[in-house]
């Protein structure tokens, strides 16, 4: 039997879209137009799949009214049809929860509090002073350390670590392999023997915010690290010591921030994106792939950096080139002043 079954007057109403059809038809899954069973919700939000209408077994798709023209099946019209698929897949995702129930090899000290219906896997370790609320869900091998606290419906699946002094947010996802609150880099040199530097701030991450598997977020130095409501950032991300994450942005895998940046709100990091230390970054501002971002930015932009692949050839040929560009602009520099100089001389026969 499937997880959930739901009508499409339900689904029409999750959405937020107008149904055309059988509003007593039940479905049980998401699937795409080209291999969508009957008993499935698809979408169409890309015209060019628009012929896979033609074919679907879809028992219901959701699209806009303005590739809905002739389509004879159940149908719900959108506004946005791959924003009502993300709803819609959100109300049948069969994936299973990290824990059913608190375990009987979870550690919990007894100074913790333990809201109702929470769930926590076994190897679970709750120390002393925490708070977890109501219908929080950790999974098996999870740590969370002396005085941190995990807020209403939020989910951690198998093996995060939560350092200590750390304060999360209501309905957030943190992936496998996660850790919050680890010490930010921070040390003094002293006659080339490094000297570390006690990491005492903490980690306050807000509402809805989902960290992938294998990301950091190190604690702050004297100050907190900060991620505001809605941040989203995919695997293998860093967040250092200081940073503040504005609300609602967004990063993609292998991207890191250097310590003590501001982003600000709606800014969104494309893979393998990189920002230094002590920066400003504006609300609204798009990094694309691969970027570095050495310099802060008052107004929203769009930043690219690196070079596009190339045979390498050309490569190896450019690169050089690129070297000598200090030399090439001295020189072109000098060839200006030279052609000034004549045209004052022409000028003054």
């Amino acid at each position: 039997m499937p997880d959930k079954t739901l009508t499409l007057a339900e689904i029409a109403e999750i959405v937020g879209g107008e149904l055309v059809g059988d509003g007593a038809k039940t479905v049980v899954c998401i699937a795409s137009l080209d291999n969508a069973p009957t008993d499935s919700v698809s979408f169409l939000s890309n015209a060019k799949f628009a012929e896979q209408l033609n074919t679907t077994q879809a028992g219901c798709v959701l699209l806009s009214e303005k590739h809905a023209e002739g389509y004879q099946g159940n149908h719900i019209l959108c506004k946005d049809p791959y924003l009502a698929f993300a709803k819609a897949s959100q109300a049948l995702d069969p994936s299973p929860m990290p824990a059913q129930g608190i375990s009987g090899r979870a550690t919990i000290h007894n100074t913790a509090v333990i809201g109702s219906n929470v769930s926590l896997g076994a190897g679970v370790v709750i120390e002393a002073n925490c708070t977890i609320a109501d219908n929080v869900c950790i999974g098996p091998n999870c740590f969370v350390g002396q005085n941190s606290s995990i807020a209403e419906n939020t989910k951690l699946f198998a093996n995060v670590t939560v350092y200590h002094h750390v304060k999360i947010g209501a309905e957030c996802i943190f992936h496998s392999g996660a850790v919050i609150g680890s010490d930010g880099f921070g040390y003094a040199n002293d006659a080339g023997r490094w000297v570390k530097i006690p990491q005492i701030g903490g980690v306050i991450i807000g509402d809805r915010v989902e960290l992938g598997a294998n990301t950091t977020i190190d604690r702050g130095a004297l100050n907190d690290t900060v991620l505001h409501d809605g941040v989203i950032i995919d695997n293998l991300c860093h967040i250092a010591h200081n940073v503040d994450l504005g609300e609602n942005t967004a990063m993609a895998a292998h991207s890191g921030i250097a310590g003590s940046t501001v982003v600000g709100n709606g800014c969104t990091f494309s893979g393998r994106t990189s920002v230094i230390g002590h920066l400003e970054i504006a609300a609204g501002t798009h990094v694309t792939a691969g970027t570095l971002i050495s310099k802060s930015n008052e107004k929203p932009a769009i930043f690219s950096s690196g070079i596009g692949a190339q045979d390498s050839k050309s490569w190896r040929r450019n690169v050089t080139r690129f070297k000598q560009l200090d030399e090439m602009a001295k020189k072109l520099r000098s060839l200006e002043r030279q052609l000034e100089n004549i045209e004052v001389n022409n000028s003054n026969e």
